[in-house]
């Protein structure tokens, strides 16, 4: 069998799908497996064109307002163009977010499904794994149990056998997070606990002066951005 894995992270090799493909290759094997990172555009016509060449396909990409990067949905707008030949190509999905409840990407399985259904795919699964973002900083120990579990799924999917119903349900963790999770949230929120990882970034890439800027504010304050108000004017 053979395996090509596209990694849909807009973060390319840097990102959390390149931890969790690499998860789910130490199950499959990395003999007769290429990879493919989406967030190089200009290639997605080529990645799409040799997509037939391979016995399976892994997309793995992080949830984006709810949906898809645009660079993925892309790239399916790409592969729609081989629509007659792709028909029956075994395929599965990883879609993962930071948020810490499932029901956040439902709306995206159920995007998927239909679109593997125009394109005639042989679906063999779509997984979802939330609370993700720290993947990439965390310890080997503390993502230990979920990386076994999607091991697993690589071993289910390299032998044709359906996905351990127990692996899918325990990645995919609570739908909904708990009453008392709110609170929480809302507690460390008031802390500014919530803030601490986008402030980070934002000062690293020298924002963080610009965090009240609302330049598409129809009514300027004095926290609008003055380049919005001149062009209001």
């Amino acid at each position: 069998m053979s395996l090509i894995v596209y990694n849909g992270s807009p973060r390319g090799e840097r990102g959390n799908s390149k931890i969790i493909s690499e998860w789910f290759l130490q199950g499959y094997g990395i003999d007769n497996v290429e990879t493919r990172f989406l967030n190089k555009g200009k290639e997605h016509m080529s990645y799409a064109s040799e997509m037939n060449k391979y016995d399976q396909v892994l997309m793995v990409f992080p949830l984006y307002v709810d949906g898809m990067p645009g660079q993925v949905k892309h790239f399916f707008e790409c592969i729609s163009n081989y629509k007659n030949q792709l028909k029956n190509k075994q395929i599965t999905y990883i879609i993962h977010s930071g948020f810490s409840d499932g029901i956040q990407s439902k709306s995206l399985e159920q995007y998927l499904n239909r679109f593997s259904n125009i394109m005639g795919f042989n679906n063999f699964g779509i997984v979802i794994i939330p609370g993700s973002e720290g993947f990439r900083h965390m310890p080997p120990s503390m993502t230990k149990k979920k990386s076994m579990a999607v091991s697993r799924l690589g071993e289910n999917y390299k032998l044709n056998e359906s996905y351990n119903k127990e692996d899918i349900l325990f990645l995919f963790g609570k739908e909904k997070t708990s009453k008392f999770g709110i609170f929480l949230y809302r507690i460390f929120h008031l802390l500014g606990l919530t803030k601490m990882f986008w402030n980070s970034q934002l000062k690293k890439n020298n924002a963080y002066k610009n965090v009240l800027d609302a330049p598409y504010r129809n009514k300027p304050t004095p926290i609008t951005t003055t380049a919005f108000i001149k062009n209001y004017k």
